[in-house]
C-alpha cells in the first residue's frame, strides 16, 4: 500500500463546523489540502464564507445551539451531497467562571453548544454518515476531560460528557462501519487564548509543558488527519491528545 494514501482523503466530503475561525478553520484548511470537499460551517457569514473560499469548499451558516439550524443544515447537505465521510464537531464556548458565581444561564449555554449540539447534530448526520464507507466522526474536547481547571466547572464538565459521548457511540456505531474519536488538544494559541496566554504568561506555559511552548492552530491538523483518514481504520472509541505532553505535567514538583 501506498503509505502517503493512508493519510488522502480525496473524494471525501467533510463538515467541520465551528471553521470560521482557529482550530475549525485550520483544520477545513488541512482537509482541503488532503483532497477533502470541506463544508466550512460558522454562525458569522462573513468569516464562513472567506474560510470555505480559500479552500475552495462550501459554507454552511449555522448556530450549534439551534435544532432548527443543526436541521436545516442536515437537510442541505443531504440533498447536495447524499452522503458524508468526515464530521468534526468542534463548535464550542467557554465561560470562567468562580462556581459561586456561577451564571445558571450561561452554564446551560455551554451543555447547549458544547455537548447537546454535537449530539442533535450527529444524530441528524447519521443517516447520511452511514452511506459513506468507513466514516469518520471526530470530536474536538480538551485535555480537560479528564484534568479539572479551576473556575471552569461547566466547560470541564461538558468535555468530559463529550469524551462519553464518543466511547458510548463507539460501540453503537462501529458495528455500522462508523469510527468516532476524540482529538483533544492542549494550551493552542487560537484568536480566543492569545489574550489569556499573554496574561497568564508564556514563560510560565514554556515550563509547563514538557515540549516547551504553547502549540499552533496548525499541529491540530496532523493529529485530526490521522484520525480522518484510513490510517486511523482501526482507530475507534479513543483519545488523541495534541498537548505537548502538558497533562503529564500538571503536577509541579520542582525536581
Amino acid at each position: 500500500m501506498n503509505v502517503a494514501e493512508l493519510f488522502s482523503l480525496e473524494g471525501k466530503i467533510a463538515l467541520v463546523t465551528g471553521s470560521g475561525r482557529g482550530i475549525g478553520k485550520a483544520l477545513a484548511e488541512g482537509f482541503a489540502a488532503a483532497g477533502a470537499r470541506v463544508w466550512v460551517n460558522a454562525r458569522d457569514p462573513e468569516k464562513g464564507q472567506k474560510v470555505a473560499a480559500a479552500v475552495g469548499g462550501r459554507f454552511i451558516q449555522g448556530d450549534i445551539s439551534s435544532s432548527t439550524d443543526i436541521q436545516a443544515m442536515a437537510k442541505r447537505i443531504e440533498d447536495e451531497e447524499g452522503r458524508l465521510d468526515v464530521l468534526v464537531n468542534n463548535a464550542a464556548i467557554e465561560f470562567v467562571m468562580p462556581f459561586e458565581k456561577t451564571d445558571l444561564k450561561l452554564s446551560e449555554q455551554t451543555w447547549r453548544v458544547n455537548v447537546r449540539g454535537p449530539e442533535e447534530l450527529t444524530l441528524a448526520l447519521l443517516p447520511l454518515l452511514k452511506k459513506a464507507k468507513a466514516a469518520s466522526i471526530i470530536n474536538i474536547t480538551s485535555i480537560h476531560d479528564s484534568m479539572p481547571y479551576p473556575h471552569n466547572l461547566d466547560y470541564n464538565m461538558a468535555k468530559a460528557a463529550l469524551n462519553m459521548f464518543t466511547r458510548t457511540l463507539a460501540l453503537e456505531l462501529g458495528p455500522m462501519g462508523i469510527r468516532i474519536n476524540n482529538l483533544a488538544p492542549g494550551a493552542v494559541e487560537t484568536d480566543i487564548n492569545r489574550e489569556v496566554i499573554d496574561e497568564i504568561g508564556r514563560d510560565k506555559f514554556g515550563e509547563w509543558i514538557p515540549l516547551g511552548r504553547v502549540a499552533r492552530v496548525d499541529e491540530m491538523i496532523g493529529p485530526a488527519l490521522f484520525l480522518a483518514s484510513s490510517a486511523s481504520s482501526y482507530v475507534n472509541g479513543s483519545t488523541l491528545y495534541a498537548d505537548g505532553g502538558y497533562m503529564l505535567n500538571l503536577v509541579r514538583y520542582r525536581p
